[in-house]
């Protein structure tokens, strides 16, 4: 036993035991003693321990917007063509931007937002100008940030720069970021960047395919990470609105909240309300699942002056005939604005007195009745409200779907065999019957159709392989072999190029009888 006496134990760094002796001490280096002064090995962590005391110092996830949107998380708003999407964007954006509550849900303090405008190009200024008319006297948020670049998402170098000026901006604060919409930044991409160095993320994107979407959501992930906040993506619904948005259903799964936009088939009373929308929260993975809200939408002036309509005026040309003015239409200097006061749709298709949250309505929120439409009367003859179902009811059916889904698949994969091995067998018998009168051919085939059905994942042969082994065993020579080979192409019953040789991939007509 070494005892290193000059070492001296520090009376803040010390361990004692129970009856108050040194049992450990460490000095100002760091470096722990035993009692006698020897030094004690420090363990190294492996990578999993690390990972581990990372995710332990975590914080929990602080909201933007609470119980909808939190820092470090990706969310949807989407819907169809014309309901509102852009408008409702802006408006979460701005309230964020204001600090003021959203829809009666308390925002941040102090945080930034940035709205990435890939859509309307300058007509978006008009719309945040007719926003801050009708909620801040005129005045912009100097904390809301509307541009319109046209980027390329999955360039790596923009992400570093998005990422970077907004640590900058909000001084690493982070708030809410929204893109508006996924088609519109995915018609940016290109394979060759501006400096012709940049690395990609992926090539040629496709909002259908599987792989690309879950690029993109681990790309908009990694901006909501590296900045500290929530971002938004705004994207149209499919042509089928039981499938919820357009597109690779990894997009849905792979985000944390998803929330629906669809135009209101109830006709809405209230001051200058021009039509309303029903706003749905499809999936929130961190926070409670809100009712579904219905929204009205107004008209506001853009900030538009009758100069500027006197001057696009002159821009135009003139009608050739004199007293010609063409269609009737008044020049209009308003823009549609989203109302943040939402009201609960009920089961009876009216909405709740008290908003949709009781005790915690906006000033000046009233809330509107909603009467049935005379407009869309088969959707209201094909309207029915299902009973809540209890929580064991939910459960049974879910594994009620899951024991369909599980067998439907079971039976498609037993069809597409079945198709399948009816196809071959057809085309071999049909091949058999061509080479009736040409038994070497015919001989070469079976046993090409054999070595190919006999190996499920090649369905080619090695072609000099094949004639070495067919004139080992029938002892004709190369050249004659391949002649006949040659012959077969022709007839349509193999397929062969320089180095292999396949079967046709033809499909068997179907059989009726």
């Amino acid at each position: 036993m070494v005892i290193d006496w000059d070492a001296e134990p520090s009376n803040t760094e010390v361990t004692l035991d129970e009856n108050g002796d040194v049992i450990e001490w460490t000095d100002e280096n760091g470096i722990m003693y035993d009692a006698f002064g020897n030094a004690i090995p420090t363990k190294i962590l492996c990578a999993i321990e690390q990972e581990e005391i990372k995710l332990q110092s975590e914080k929990r996830l602080r909201p933007i917007i609470e119980h909808l949107f939190n820092r470090k998380q990706v969310g949807f708003l989407y819907g169809e063509s014309n309901t509102g999407k852009s408008f409702a964007a802006l408006s979460l954006l701005n309230c964020v931007a204001q600090g003021r509550p959203w829809s009666g849900l308390r925002v941040a303090k102090e945080c930034h937002a940035f709205y990435f405008d890939g859509e309307t190009g300058v007509e978006v200024k008009d719309r945040n100008t007719a926003w801050s008319k009708k909620f801040n006297g005129g005045i912009k948020n100097e904390r809301m940030h509307i541009l319109s670049p046209q980027i390329n998402l999955f360039d790596v170098g923009v992400q570093n720069i998005i990422i970077s000026d907004i640590n900058s901006i909000t001084n690493n604060k982070g708030g809410i970021i929204c893109f508006d919409t996924l088609s519109s930044f995915l018609a940016y991409y290109s394979k060759q960047c501006i400096d012709g160095k940049t690395t990609l993320d992926m090539d040629n994107p496709d909002e259908n395919d599987a792989i690309a979407m879950r690029k993109l959501v681990s790309i908009l992930k990694r901006i909501a990470v590296e900045t500290n906040s929530f971002v938004l993506m705004v994207h149209h619904g499919g042509k089928d609105a039981a499938k919820g948005m357009k597109g690779a259903i990894t997009l849905k799964n792979d985000c944390d909240t998803v929330i629906k936009l669809a135009a209101s088939d109830r006709q809405t009373e209230g001051e200058g309300i021009t039509f309303s929308v029903s706003l749905t929260v499809e999936k929130n993975r961190s926070a409670a699942k809100l009712p579904v809200m219905e929204f009205g939408l107004c008209l506001e002036d853009n900030g538009i002056t009758q100069q500027e309509l006197h001057e696009i005026d002159n821009e135009l040309c003139d009608y050739p005939d004199e007293g010609e003015t063409g269609y009737e239409v008044k020049n209009s200097t308003k823009t549609l604005v989203f109302i943040d006061k939402p009201n609960k749709i009920d089961d009876t298709g009216k909405t709740n007195k008290e908003g949709a949250f009781p005790g915690r309505k906006q000033a000046g929120d009233e809330s509107l009745d909603a009467k049935p439409s005379q407009i869309n009367k088969y959707a209201q003859a094909h309207t029915h409200h299902h009973p809540p179902m209890t929580q064991q009811q939910q459960q049974d059916k879910i594994e009620i779907n899951q024991s369909d889904g599980y067998a439907r698949e079971v039976a498609k994969d037993f069809t597409e065999g079945a198709r399948i091995n009816n196809n071959n067998h057809f085309l071999y018998n049909l091949a058999l019957e061509k080479l009736k009168k040409s038994p070497d051919q015919r001989e070469y085939y079976e046993e090409i159709h054999k070595n190919i059905c006999l190996n499920p994942y090649d369905k080619t042969i090695n072609l000099e392989c094949f004639l070495n082994e067919r004139a080992r065993a029938t002892g004709k020579r190369k050249d004659v072999i391949k002649k006949a080979l040659t012959i077969m192409v022709g007839k349509g019953i193999i397929e062969m190029d320089n180095k292999t040789i396949s079967l046709p991939k033809k499909q068997a007509p179907i059989m009726s009888v």
